[in-house]
């Protein structure tokens, strides 16, 4: 039998890691899947999570994969993508050494951040930057 599905697990651990985050004196929410137009110019996103099942030679876990978007909205002409590393750089430090608390009954035995793409995208008057953040995790 596989451990319990992981994915509330995770985006919980994520979000107390990175909600309300003080990245040059700004507040940064967190936000589950999508936020509300207009409410913020600059959040993360915990988007898709996927599982994989794996074996090992005590039980079953998951290969466990979480994207966390940064997302970054400027006027034209106004500001640059050095916010948004500094918000992918906030994440990377944060999920550093991710672990999922006791009380879940799951461990990490192994977990890496990668960064996976970086979009650009013009919608009239604002332009929308975007890193998106993989956690790959191995979970027990």
């Amino acid at each position: 039998m596989n451990t319990a599905n992981p994915d509330k697990y995770v985006r919980k651990e994520i979000y107390d890691r990175i909600h309300n985050a003080e990245i040059s004196g700004i507040m940064v929410k967190c936000y589950d899947t999508r936020a509300t137009v207009g409410s913020d110019k600059q959040y993360y996103l915990i988007s898709t999570q996927l599982n994989q099942p794996e074996r090992t030679k005590c039980n079953r876990g998951w290969l466990n994969s979480t994207e966390i978007q940064c997302i970054v909205i400027r006027k034209k002409n106004e500001g640059s993508r050095v916010f948004l590393d500094d918000m992918t750089d906030k994440v990377l430090t944060e999920l550093d050494d991710f672990s999922l608390p006791l009380a879940s009954g799951m461990k990490v035995s192994l977990s890496e951040v990668s960064i996976d793409n970086e979009v650009a995208d013009d919608s009239g008057s604002e332009i929308y930057y975007s890193k998106i953040i993989r956690l790959e995790s191995t979970i027990n």
